[in-house]
């Protein structure tokens, strides 16, 4: 039995969490805003349109595969993610970088941005030729470790979205 007032394992894990995720935090200009361009890169809306792209304005059945694997695993590992974040309620990290972020999810737990580059890249990399499945590998880690140097996400939400994310892209594959 724990005695009133003390610290739970939950509160000692997040503590610990928000000290590793703030020794990530990036304030100089120029790699700040590299890395929200590089976490741009994840967005939703920029894989849907070009996911869109290449499935309507394609005639090859390499890019419609593609394309339905990139929406399929956008879908399954959003619906996974919201409802893990509706389920936790983990607040953003506090500061001006989240401001956009708590107006439109609150929520940090598990990443979605995380989540779902996780999830892409676990079900379109066995169609990608030689290196493609290792750089965007690389890709989807720079992309979650960008979320927590702009102080939107901690280290365990983008733990957390990849996990979830790559069980959701190899069950994605596994259907598709």
């Amino acid at each position: 039995m724990r005695k009133t007032g003390e610290p739970t394992i939950w509160d000692r894990l997040f503590h610990l969490d928000a000290m590793l995720s703030r020794r990530l935090e990036i304030r100089a200009r120029f790699l700040r805003t590299l890395a929200i361009v590089l976490a741009h890169t994840g967005d939703a809306a920029v894989w849907l349109a070009g996911a869109g792209a290449a499935f309507f304005f394609s005639g090859s059945d390499f890019w419609r595969e593609l394309a339905t694997r990139i929406i399929a695993a956008m879908t399954a590992g959003g619906v996974a993610s919201t409802a893990l974040k509706w389920t936790f309620r983990r607040t953003r990290p506090p500061g001006p970088s989240a401001g956009l972020y708590f107006f439109l999810d609150r929520h940090a737990l598990p990443s979605g941005h995380a989540t779902r580059v996780a999830c892409i890249t676990m079900a379109v990399s066995p169609l990608l030729p030689g290196w493609g499945g290792v750089v965007m590998g690389l890709w989807a880690t720079l992309v979650a470790l960008s979320r927590v140097a702009l102080r939107v996400h901690y280290l365990l939400d983008i733990l957390v979205g990849f996990v979830v994310g790559g069980l959701v892209g190899v069950l994605v594959r596994g259907v598709l």
